[in-house]
């Protein structure tokens, strides 16, 4: 009996450990665990109405952010590894270059940028010292790079972007050099907004560019690449010698804390950039960290001020430093609201301070302070104002704007600037500017950044102030750079100034998604974006008037079978639909993520989009919407899978039997599920591969049918690009040659299923080798620059594709067809065998080498392999030409073919 039960005890010993392998081992437990990362993370989030009195309107970047963590966190490492896209520029650039070793048959493929007369959120501004009446202007978008104007005094010039190739696109900051004018510097990285708050930064910079020739060739200073954010950067005329000075500081982001090496601090240079040393004191006595600077402020007479924000601990903000000669150990600290805030209860956290000094009198100095609280996300808000009139050795506080009115985003938007020709006259902001012209007693509010849903108007400067420059030399004209690019006022020393908007071709904005108008020909696209609502073009430069719907743009649709219908959205699944180019009704809302994937069933007017919100809410749900756009009734649809997270990618099969709906569903954590009878009762299908990886599908693209499946990966750290030719009976891995970089979409080109095109975080990448072992990619941006790319839309009318940017707003081209055969190149060259014209549309011209007297096969086929052509000839030694009818051929893509006794050519052709 014992001998029974210790059998009994190590069978069950044995089986449970069996249990336990198994279930470690099973397919898709990995993925399991990663859903659970994915939950964890979002139980974090705070709640949307307790961060209602922090917001300007109703957008929700928490949510906005953390749906690009999840977009792009490397799923080992737990955090996105931003830095890393600064090698894969790299290769980017080296391929690129390599142009001789790319394909002999690869299609050209050129982007043209729509005109836009609106911008997207602009940190750094400077009049060019170098121009005639100080009318030429630089500035730098967070995420659009930089960019000149020759006048913007007027209205008759336009931006010009500067170089689409940079290394980093993220502008924070640029100077000149007083002593040589034709040098200048930029700093990148934006580390206002890198902070544990609830909107994440545009990106990590890449340290400093520099010019000595006014800007027209650029170099990335080596000394600097370990400076993450640059948050300001000042040159100052010491005795004749050019010192260049730099605010350094660290930041979040995306779950990952980036530490500028050696420290944060003040950064001073003799020597151009070459060499840098740190001069601010450590905040504390028992700390060897220096002070975090947020602004540098050269006075009249040479006294450099700066101003400090909270470091990655929240330690050290809210403090004014001040030296005559710039070297260590020579800094005055003015730390009292530090202090101060510190004591308080609620907002007691000190941080960002902006100094502005008085140009005609360099004894009158200004600083604002901010404060935060930290209620699992950090919040802040300008709350004190402080004036000295004797060079910044003695303070007295001020009045302030209404706080709740006047900067609730201090940390994201904070700004402050006096007069040239008056210092009792100062404009500060946030949200809105403000101005006083009594020295800080009183204020009014000069701006209204609501105007912008109203057309705008003399009042109008769109909202969160990030920089004002006068113009040298004219007191009553300025410049302001905002969330909404750049404005202009002649009448800056007036109690109401006149602004006028001046982003004509500063197209900076941020697209979340596109459509384009199915018609051939029609130059009508909608796009979605951060922060700017809903935008149509309709052939004429964007501006304010083309907005249709507000917030945050999300997902939108054309119909391609009644172009008079198109859909638009905001975030959580909210949506509206238009007839005839007007507002008809809404439908959704209430559903889904931030940004939510969905697509639009053409043929049956209906609308899926994932239901499944962050917090896991709607587990295994699609929005469908039926009856667009008269009757329209939602509903949700359960899937029936395995997942717990958000689905994030739904894509539409127009291959569907008729009267069904077929979708391809991806979700955050890889796996991808077929939907038949989604207008009915869905039937869904596992499709995916153990071998994906345990990370968010950005999309599916289909090929000439739904056997033909190109899946993309967003994440860093995975491989990105997977095809099947099968339905997902077998899978293989296409990541080839493509640098760590998050892939958002893909298309194939309808005509040939070796040929597909990526939008990654550094632009447009393609291949016409996707169908042969060895994939090559190639960059594929001539035209539009290393700029992350969101969606591409495919007209099936006139091969156009529009492109989606995040950053530069909306691209197309003509992506034609590529004849490129995988033919052996030594097996085609001994025949000399060639089609011309290709593409074509009346007749071909075959031509070949013969070696002797003998028949030849001249076979057309369509791309299924059936015949639709052949005829047999009689061929003499030498080179032979036969002309094929083909005016009677459908349009579409097929192989001609000649066989002559063991030879077999072949070639792709265009029939249009």
């Amino acid at each position: 009996m014992k001998k029974l039960f210790r059998l009994l005890s190590v069978l069950s010993i044995a089986l449970a450990l069996f249990a336990v392998a198994f279930l470690i081992n099973k397919p898709d437990n990995h993925r399991e665990k990663y859903e659970q990362f994915i939950l964890e993370k979002a139980s974090a989030l705070p709640k949307s109405e307790s961060i209602k009195e922090d917001l300007k309107a109703p957008d929700q970047p928490d949510m906005a952010a953390f749906q690009e963590f999840i977009t792009t966190v490397d799923p080992k490492l737990g955090y996105v590894p931003k830095k890393r896209l600064i090698n894969s520029y790299r290769e980017t650039i080296a391929m690129a270059n390599q142009t001789e070793n790319l394909r002999e048959y690869e299609p050209p493929v050129e982007w043209e940028g729509t005109v836009a007369y609106m911008g997207g959120r602009t940190r750094a501004l400077m009049f060019d010292p170098n121009s005639n009446g100080y009318k030429k202007v630089w500035a730098g978008g967070v995420t659009g790079g930089l960019w000149y104007i020759d006048d913007i005094t007027t209205t008759n010039k336009s931006w010009v972007p500067v170089d689409d190739f940079w290394a980093n696109l993220a502008i924070s900051c640029i100077t000149y050099d007083p002593n040589n004018t034709q040098v200048f510097y930029v700093g990148t990285g934006e580390a206002q907004t890198a902070r544990i708050i609830y909107r994440e930064s545009s990106g990590v910079g890449a340290g400093i560019y520099k010019t000595s020739d006014a800007g027209q060739t650029w170099e990335l200073l080596a000394s600097t690449e370990d400076f993450d954010y640059i948050t300001d950067i000042a040159v100052r005329d010491e005795d004749g010698q050019s010192v260049v000075y730099a605010a350094v500081a660290s930041g979040t982001y995306m779950g990952e804390d980036h530490e500028s090496q050696p420290t944060d601090g003040l950064y001073r240079s003799t020597d151009g950039g070459e060499n840098w040393e740190q001069v601010l004191p450590p905040f504390s006595i028992i700390s060897e960290e220096p002070y975090t600077p947020a602004d540098i402020e050269i006075a009249a007479n040479g006294r450099i001020f700066v101003g400090t924000m909270e470091n990655l601990n929240k330690l050290g903000g809210a403090t004014v430093l001040y030296s005559d000669s710039g070297l260590e150990g020579s800094w005055s600290v003015y730390n009292f609201y530090n202090t101060k805030i510190s004591s308080e209860s609620y907002y007691k956290i000190p941080a960002r301070t902006i100094i502005a000094s008085a140009p005609s009198d360099p004894n009158i100095v200004y600083a604002q302070f901010a404060a935060g609280y930290t209620n699992g996300f950090t919040y802040y808000r300008g709350r004190y104002m402080a004036k000295s009139v004797d060079g910044g050795e003695t303070w007295t506080q001020l009045n302030t704007p209404p706080t709740d009115e006047w900067s609730t985003l201090a940390w994201h938007a904070f700004i402050l600037k006096v007069d040239p020709s008056n210092p009792n006259s100062i404009f500060t902001g946030g949200l809105d500017l403000w101005k006083s012209q009594n020295g800080g007693q009183n204020y009014s509010r000069v701006s209204d950044w609501s105007l912008m849903y109203w057309g705008g108007g003399d009042e109008y400067v769109h909202a969160d102030q990030h920089n004002i420059q006068y113009q040298p030399e004219n007191p009553t004209s300025s410049i302001f750079s905002s969330d909404g690019g750049v404005f202009y006022t002649a009448t800056a020393n007036q109690a109401q100034p006149v602004f006028k908007e001046r982003n004509k071709g500063y197209n900076t904005l941020q697209f979340y998604s596109c459509a384009i108008d199915p018609t051939p020909g029609a130059k009508r696209y909608i796009g979605g974006l951060q922060d700017n609502g809903t935008l149509f073009y309709n052939n004429s430069p964007l501006d304010i008037n083309d907005m249709i719907d507000g917030g945050d743009g999300a997902y939108c649709f054309w119909d391609n079978n009644e172009s008079n219908i198109f859909i638009t959205s905001v975030y959580y699944n909210a949506y509206s639909v238009w007839v005839n180019d007007d507002y008809y009704d809404g439908f959704g809302g209430n559903s889904g993520t931030f940004i939510s994937p969905a697509d639009y069933d053409y043929k049956l007017n209906i609308l899926y989009g994932d239901a499944v919100d962050f917090f896991g809410g709607n587990a295994n749900k699609l929005l469908r919407t039926k009856g667009i756009p008269y009757s329209m009734v939602d509903n949700l649809i359960d899937l029936g899978t395995s997942s717990s997270v958000p689905f994030s990618h739904v894509k539409y099969s127009r291959f569907a039997p008729n009267g069904t709906s077929t979708l391809f569903v991806g979700t955050q954590s890889g796996k991808l599920y077929k939907v038949t009878n989604a207008e009915s009762t869905p039937i869904t299908t596992n499709i995916g591969s153990p071998d994906f990886p345990t990370a968010n599908i950005s999309c599916v693209a289909l090929g000439e049918n739904e056997n033909e499946l190109l899946v993309t990966f967003s994440n860093y750290g995975v491989s990105s690009v997977w095809l099947t030719m099968d339905g997902g009976e077998t899978w293989q891995e296409k990541e080839a040659n493509l640098p760590d970089m998050p892939i958002r979409w893909a298309i194939f080109h309808p005509d040939n299923n070796g040929q597909a095109m990526l939008a990654t975080e550094l632009g447009i990448w393609a291949t016409n080798t996707l169908q042969e072992d060895e994939t090559e990619w190639s960059p594929a941006s001539a035209g539009m620059g290393n700029v992350r790319v969101d969606m591409l839309q495919f007209r099936h009318g006139d091969d156009i594709v529009l492109a989606a940017s995040h950053g530069r707003g909306l691209f197309t081209t003509t992506y034609n067809v590529d004849v490129y055969t995988s033919e052996k190149e030594t097996f085609t060259e001994q025949n000399n065998f060639s089609v011309f014209p290709n593409p074509a549309s009346d007749f071909v011209s075959i031509n070949f080498d013969s070696f002797g007297q003998q028949n030849v096969l001249i076979s057309i086929t369509d791309m299924n392999g059936r015949i639709i052509l052949q005829k047999n000839i009689s061929a003499s030694s030498g080179k032979v030409s036969e002309k094929i009818e083909i005016s009677e051929l459908s349009k579409g893509v097929y192989v001609v073919s000649v066989q002559n006794n063991d030879r077999l050519s072949s070639r792709k052709i265009v029939v249009r």
